[in-house]
């Protein structure tokens, strides 16, 4: 079910994530230096603050000179406390950078996994409404003068065959305990959509109004409850937004896992929770890859983009357009088996979606003339799949 797709976005936006924290560390080790030498407001000496203020343009400016060049100032003619407060600086922010990046990938791979718990979490919610439902049958049947207006005596969303194969469906309840999913703390958004939304629903008030069901009927309900009710409206599409702060990349996706779970109940082998992905390591595998990639050739792919670049200037290009061409060109230079066109295709439809309108046309220029020059200096090299559609 995972798509590279996805794991494209998720590094981007990994990438995003980092690039935000380099500009915060930086202004923090900027803010360290300032605070250095500012004047002594306990001191009954006379300060120069001049001079301080002087110490603290220099430093700063050593301080932006060792990120660039990479190592720290060791010139002999700068006073001794401007270079230890800049190089100290340098020395904080690469640090911090260090932590940063593994704090970064640590997330990425925790937050792929975590689509996992979006899937149970829908379908418990799914029993959740079900157990409602059948509170409410049982009442009315027990008490004659309850109001049953929308509601048949005889038949609700916990008779229903999917949803009696998920409440035994003994690996749900594993997950369901191993990965901590409580709806309890809920009770008043689960009788809301129940009694706001469900009760409501044409579908299901007809369904209720009949006592037996064919099994398609079921799985019509069902997948009509999860993709009308629980994904589409609120309060559960809230829930999940909230819950998910990646639902909007994540949601057709777990969609898509829940639909082929519910499927499953009547396939010959019966119900089966659909994983996440065939092969993990194999995924996490090219996550880490681009990820590291972009990271470790930071300054060639910076320097390719320049030279590309030469009539624009490459600050003032979009941050997110400069991440989505740094993660192609890792990848058109890391991953023989991907197609060029493919690599091309994948990042022209990143930037139309999640950068600025003109950046599609933008990066598939600097993509198409980047991958010629790359195979025509012998750097860009392609093997088994890899070698498809590049012509």
């Amino acid at each position: 079910m995972l798509n590279r797709r996805l794991l494209r976005i998720k590094v981007m936006q990994a990438f995003y994530a980092l690039r935000q924290s380099e500009l915060s560390s930086r202004q923090l080790a900027v803010d360290a230096i300032t605070e250095t030498f500012q004047p002594d407001l306990n001191s009954m000496e006379v300060q120069n603050l001049q001079q301080l203020e002087g110490f603290r343009r220099l430093a700063t400016v050593l301080f932006e000179e060792g990120l660039t060049k990479g190592t720290p100032s060791e010139e002999e003619d700068i006073p001794r406390n401007v270079l230890i407060a800049a190089n100290q600086a340098l020395a904080e922010y690469r640090n911090s950078q260090t932590r940063e990046r593994h704090r970064v990938f640590q997330s990425l791979l925790e937050d792929v996994r975590m689509l996992d718990n979006s899937l149970i979490r829908l379908l418990t919610l799914l029993l959740e409404l079900a157990h409602v439902a059948q509170v409410d049958r049982e009442r009315i049947r027990r008490y004659e003068n309850v109001d049953a207006r929308h509601i048949a005596k005889e038949s609700s969303l916990d008779r229903n065959r999917i949803i009696q194969a998920l409440r035994e469906h003994k690996p749900l309840d594993v997950e369901t305990i191993r990965r901590k999913i409580d709806w309890s703390d809920d009770p008043q958004m689960i009788r809301s959509i129940y009694n706001d939304i469900l009760k409501e629903d044409e579908l299901y008030r007809a369904y209720c109004e009949k006592a037996e069901h064919t099994a398609d009927e079921d799985q019509q309900l069902v997948q009509h409850i999860l993709r009308n009710v629980l994904l589409k409206q609120d309060p559960a599409k809230n829930y999940f937004e909230e819950t998910d702060l990646s639902w909007a990349e994540n949601g057709e996706l777990v969609r898509s896992m829940a639909i082929k779970t519910l499927k499953s109940v009547q396939s010959p082998e019966g119900l089966k929770l659909t994983e996440l992905t065939d092969d993990w390591e194999e995924d996490r595998l090219f996550l880490e890859t681009l990820y590291k990639k972009a990271l470790e050739n930071d300054a060639e792919y910076e320097a390719l983009l320049a030279e590309q670049l030469k009539n624009w200037d490459v600050e003032r290009v979009a941050q997110l357009d400069k991440i989505i061409l740094k993660l192609a060109l890792a990848e058109l230079l890391n991953f023989p088996n991907i197609p060029v066109k493919v690599t091309i295709n994948e990042y022209i439809e990143l930037a139309k979606q999640y950068s600025t309108p003109k950046s599609g046309k933008f990066v598939n220029g600097i993509l198409d003339s980047l991958s010629e020059k790359l195979k025509s200096t012998g750097q860009l090299r392609k093997s088994g799949r890899g070698l498809l559609d590049n012509k």
